[in-house]
This record gives structure tokens, sequence and C-alpha cells, in this order.
């Protein structure tokens, strides 16, 4: 009987909570991949998360509160998983090569926010360009991009 009663609070009373759509995962595994590079060298800058945070309001035209909601949620996600590679599929899933392109100079420009690039950091870009099956030519392509517009 107590089943019963607990499953007609948890169906009839109890909020419905959505299931996330294709957009919000999107948005999700790139705010993950952007901290990802901005934490490979275990100093997290403000520099970089201010670019993080502009690269996601353009990229998805989010308001400063709703990237501040993406940026909190995506580091709770880093802190449940082990990989990156469900957010890596994701990004492999619903992307075209032109917008992981986009991302690969979103994730250099994190990089390069403290205008210096550690070897994680590089090392990190290196690993995800791989992972999105980006030719090694773009991976130098968008880097030099980046650096020439340091200058």
């Amino acid at each position: 009987m107590f089943e019963s009663v607990a499953a007609f609070v948890e169906r009839k009373i109890k909020p419905q909570r959505e299931a996330p759509d294709d957009d919000h995962i999107m948005h999700l595994a790139t705010a993950v991949l952007l901290l990802e590079v901005s934490r490979a060298d275990f100093d997290v800058q403000e520099e970089e998360l201010r670019t993080i945070v502009s690269a996601l309001a353009e990229r998805f035209r989010f308001s400063e509160q709703e990237v501040q909601g993406l940026v909190d949620l995506a580091l709770t996600e880093q802190e449940h998983h082990v990989s990156i590679y469900p957010f890596v599929k994701v990004i492999n899933d619903g992307c075209t090569p032109e917008e992981k392109k986009r991302l690969l100079l979103d994730l250099w420009k994190t990089a390069y926010a403290d205008r210096r690039l550690d070897k994680y950091e590089e090392y990190q870009i290196r690993k995800i360009a791989d992972l999105l099956y980006l030719p090694h030519s773009t991976f130098i392509q968008t880097k030099l991009e980046v650096q020439q517009g340091l200058d």
C-alpha cells in the first residue's frame, strides 16, 4: 500500500521535471569543454572565466544570468563526471565541422585569456580537437588565428 501512495505522490503531486532538450545539452557540453581548458593548468584565472562567459553569451545569445547558471551547472557536472567523453560525444553528434571549428577557436581564446599558453592547456585542446575529429591543420590554423588577435 505504501508503495502505491508513494508512486501516486511521485506521479501526480510532485512537479514533473522536464527532460533536458538537445539544445540545453549542447550548451552544457560546450561550457564543460571550455571549463576543462581553463582548469587544465590547475589555475583558473578570472580572465579565463570572463572569456568563457563572453563566448557562451555570444554563441548562444544568452543573458549574463543565463550564462552564469550554465557555468554553475557545468562546474557541477564536471565534479560528477570523470571523463569529458560524454560531452565530446554530444558535440560530435550535434555539430557541423564549422561549429566544431568555432568551438576550437573559443577553446584557444580561453587558453590565451591570461595572455600565456600553458602546456597543459595546449594538451587539453589537442585532445579535444582529436576527439572532435578535427584535422591537425584546423588545430594549428585556429591557434594561429587567436595568437594573431593577441598582438
